[in-house]
């Protein structure tokens, strides 16, 4: 058997009820040179069942493999040790690849071999009502990003990023290129998986740091390539459902894996302090404020803000929500001891 020119690596974990959409969307692909993987974490329903059917006939070959559940980032590795692809594409069970997604980055890796990395936007969807909340994700009320002013070339339709502060602004404000609508040249993974150690669904945020510090070069195409659903069962940093506990473990873990990464890369001081800068909003808006004051737990969410202020105190807003917490956390706790007198 030739090698295939794509590895597709599908990990899923009882989504039996989006398997039958996202095979659909693989197939519908333009581009037809590709293989996939399939891993099963673990899944207690039809999905064995589901892929063996779903896949009867396909010209393409589709490898089913399962194992005990080690998480979304150790079936991606897997994944990564099965695959024979010259480039790699992660699926998501739950999301849509619309027909070009494959062929333009192909297209685009193929076209600059100095470019290890190729994605397009995505569409942000509400998986039960259809309603668009986002039509790209290059773009927030029609107003680009920050990584769409960075200093590029175009080769075709591909935009390469060649400005040395694409580092800076990955910690700062993201490049917006997700696993899912990506497609990555293997040599990206040559001797470097997911950590898995806490099961951080933001892994995939911080794989793309190392990529960029280890010098690999990134290329974009300005148009939609992938439908993201977002619905309770969303596991990863940019869903905004799910339980309190569930989303507050997620950036707990990437709160973790952003502690490991600023012992493992050499970042330049500009690039250090917009980390710390990062993971300070992380700490006091993200995690303290929306997952965890705004659901009632006070006394964590101060903490969270202590956090935030030790990495970078010079925030006035920050300040001012701080000491509005802490008032607010006295006043309700002599309110109560006055009701308990009584």
């Amino acid at each position: 058997m030739t090698r295939p020119t794509v590895s597709i690596v599908l990990p899923t974990y009882n989504r039996a009820a989006f398997l039958p959409q996202a095979l659909a969307s693989i197939r519908s692909q333009t581009f037809t040179d590709w293989e996939l993987v399939v891993v099963d974490d673990g899944s207690t329903d039809d999905t064995a069942r589901l892929v063996r059917d779903l896949a009867q006939g396909w010209s393409q070959p589709v490898r089913y493999h399962r194992q005990e559940n080690q998480g979304a980032y150790g079936a991606r590795n897997t994944g990564l040790d099965l695959a024979d692809g010259e480039f790699i594409a992660f699926f998501d069970s739950d999301d849509v690849w619309l027909p070009h997604h494959l062929a333009d980055c192909v297209a685009g890796l193929a076209a600059d071999p100095q470019v290890d990395w190729v994605y397009g936007a995505c569409r942000v969807v509400d998986y039960l009502t259809g309603r668009t909340i986002s039509p790209s994700t290059f773009y927030v009320d029609g107003r680009p990003r920050e990584f769409l002013r960075l200093r590029t070339r175009g080769v075709g339709p591909l935009t390469v990023v060649e400005d040395p502060g694409v580092l800076r602004t990955m910690v700062s404000h993201g490049l917006y290129c997700g696993l899912q609508n990506s497609v990555i040249r293997r040599r990206v993974f040559a001797g470097r998986r997911f950590r898995t150690a806490y099961r951080n669904e933001a892994e995939d945020l911080l794989i793309v740091i190392r990529a960029l510090a280890a010098g690999h070069r990134i290329g974009y195409l300005d148009n939609v390539h992938v439908v993201y659903h977002v619905h309770a069962a969303n596991s990863s940093a940019a869903g905004n459902s799910g339980s309190v506990d569930k989303r507050a473990a997620v950036f707990e873990g990437l709160l973790r894996g952003f502690d490991d990464i600023r012992s493992e890369v050499a970042f330049t001081p500009a690039e250090g302090r917009a980390l710390k800068r990062s993971v300070s909003r992380v700490w006091f808006w993200d995690f303290g404020y929306t997952i965890l004051w705004q659901n009632g737990r006070r006394r964590e969410a101060v903490r969270a803000f202590r956090h935030g202020l030790r990495l970078w105190p010079w925030d006035l807003r920050c300040w001012k929500t701080f000491l509005f917490a802490w008032v607010r956390i006295l006043t309700a706790e002599r309110t109560a001891c006055r009701a308990g007198r009584h």
